[in-house]
């Protein structure tokens, strides 16, 4: 499904010029899923380790 973008920045425009959103590719989309499921374990373990780090030095 195409999503049609105007751009009415022109106080009178003319005409309207339609930027066209290009779909995704399923390697786009993979790779998107990808990197968002890298981000997210990351967000869960720097604060673990950390946490780990903070108990051992004051040990």
């Amino acid at each position: 499904m195409a999503v049609r973008l105007f751009d009415a920045t022109e106080p009178q425009p003319t005409r309207l010029r339609g930027l066209e959103a290009a779909p995704k590719s399923r390697r786009e989309i993979r790779r998107l899923k990808h990197r968002y499921a890298v981000i997210g374990v990351a967000s869960l373990t720097v604060p673990f380790v950390a946490a780990l780090v903070v108990l051992g030095v004051s040990r």
